[in-house]
């Protein structure tokens, strides 16, 4: 399922990894992990009949929960075991349609992790069969750091 599955044995991410790949939803999706290590995180997921809405198009509800998804990994990336996060606000822009068929990659980024508080962006792209790429969405978001 990974590419990078190996992670430091104290972080959150070496805690947490199995059941967010488990989730039934992001199984769904066809979730995998590429990358994620030092803040930063790459997903990929297929828009399929399970992410697809009436139209065929990407749902724009799993955009948003994938840039969750993206952010939490790349956070988790950096914190200590004893530690996890939770969504305190987010924001997604949808700048166009992804079509049924395309495969997404979502790149995600700590920008700043606090004490309490840490904040992320990324950026999902469609990548059509013929391997064409756009962008589709952008977003922030920010988790407060919690005891695990």
């Amino acid at each position: 399922m990974t590419a990078n599955a190996t992670q430091p044995a104290g972080t959150m991410l070496a805690r947490v990894l199995d059941d967010v790949l488990a989730t039934p939803a992001h199984r769904a999706a066809g979730l995998r992990l590429v990358r994620a290590q030092d803040g930063e995180c790459e997903i990929h997921y297929e828009v399929n009949e399970f992410t697809a809405n009436m139209h065929g198009k990407l749902h724009g509800g799993f955009v948003c929960l994938m840039h969750d998804v993206a952010d939490f990994i790349a956070l988790s990336s950096l914190l200590p075991a004893e530690k996890h996060a939770v969504t305190a606000d987010t924001q997604t822009s949808i700048l166009r349609p992804a079509n049924r068929g395309d495969t997404i990659i979502v790149h995600a980024r700590v920008d700043r992790a606090g004490r309490t508080l840490a904040f992320m962006r990324c950026e999902s792209f469609s990548r059509s069969p013929d391997g064409t790429e756009k962008l589709i969405a952008t977003g922030a978001l920010t988790k407060a750091i919690v005891a695990a």
